[in-house]
């Protein structure tokens, strides 16, 4: 998974259903698949099936590379929407950004899921200079999204220390808030996503409106203060941030219990009172106290740092 330390371990899908109950119980409204690639685990239309039976608005991020035959039995399954993500719409750029020669299977599963009644499909396009950051490239992203009927959502390239090569970073980085600018010329705002405070706009150059939403991690203030996510890595933790492992909450004691509910709803409370935004220090105080007192550690729960 994102973010994840690298693990062995799966959670088998009664595990992650037991994991979700408890977060529906919490107040838990909406639940994404991401990875890694969700699609590889040949129990994927079980997990969501049991997923989605428990109430919550379900959806998934993926490559896309096998929606061609899994789209019609994921939304069976219950799954609402899907993120498919377009590195380019070049074959060669495609190809070198990924190591897999798997631009026609994405566009492939992008019409699957448009067409199994998948809503909506959100193309998630890194703003890369060279490719999608620039005119050409984004109107062309543009007449792609609006013949299959689908939304953009452009995500700013991130340096993350240790993850992304400095001299990668510095080649491909573009300034979002210029794309975005030149991007809205013929557009309107419609509002944001409440999600990490996510500007929406419709473009509207002469045809159909094509969604576009700017997810601006660096660029938008309100970015990390709008951010309500937990995450499940798939070995069994709770994680407040996508961007730091520190305070995760280990999950695996609590689902070999006969009866897991009490120690899951404890151990979702603990992992809240612990989320910090990831250039916050571990020091900071939380914003409001633990019901289980200041900083304090429940006995089932074991937290790596």
């Amino acid at each position: 998974m994102e973010g994840q330390i690298a693990s062995t371990e799966e959670l088998r899908p009664t595990e992650i259903e037991a994991v979700v109950r408890a977060a529906v119980r919490a107040g838990v409204e909406r639940v994404k698949l991401t990875g890694g690639e969700p699609t590889l685990r040949t129990d994927i239309v079980d997990i969501v099936r049991r997923i989605a039976a428990l109430g919550p608005e379900v959806s998934m991020t993926t490559n896309g590379l096998k929606l061609t035959e899994l789209a019609g039995p994921l939304k069976a399954a219950g799954l609402r929407r899907v993120n498919i993500s377009l590195p380019s719409l070049d074959a060669a750029t495609y190809r070198e950004l990924t190591g897999v020669d798997g631009l026609s299977r994405t566009i492939a599963g992008v019409g699957a899921a448009v067409a199994a009644g998948l809503s909506p499909v959100k193309l998630n396009v890194v703003a890369l200079a060279g490719s999608t950051a620039d005119s050409a490239g984004f109107q062309r992203l543009v007449e792609f999204a609006r013949e299959v009927g689908a939304w953009i959502q452009v995500i700013e390239f991130e340096n993350v220390r240790g993850r992304v090569d400095p001299d990668v970073y510095r080649s491909l980085h573009s300034e979002l808030g210029r794309l975005t600018k030149e991007a809205v010329r013929s557009a309107f705002p419609t509002g944001y996503n409440p999600l990490h405070h996510r500007p929406r706009y419709d473009i509207t150059d002469g045809g159909p409106p094509v969604t576009l939403e700017v997810v601006q991690p660096v660029e938008n203030p309100a970015f990390c203060m709008s951010c309500e996510r937990l995450r499940l890595t798939s070995d069994g933790h709770l994680k407040g941030c996508l961007m730091t492992n520190a305070g995760l909450v280990d999950l695996r004691a609590i689902l070999r219990r006969p009866d897991p509910e009490e120690g899951l709803a404890e151990a979702f409370a603990l992992a809240v009172d612990r989320r910090r935004p990831f250039f916050v220090g571990p020091e900071t105080p939380s914003p409001e106290p633990s019901p289980f007192g200041p900083g304090a550690e429940l006995p089932m729960v074991s937290i790596r740092p």
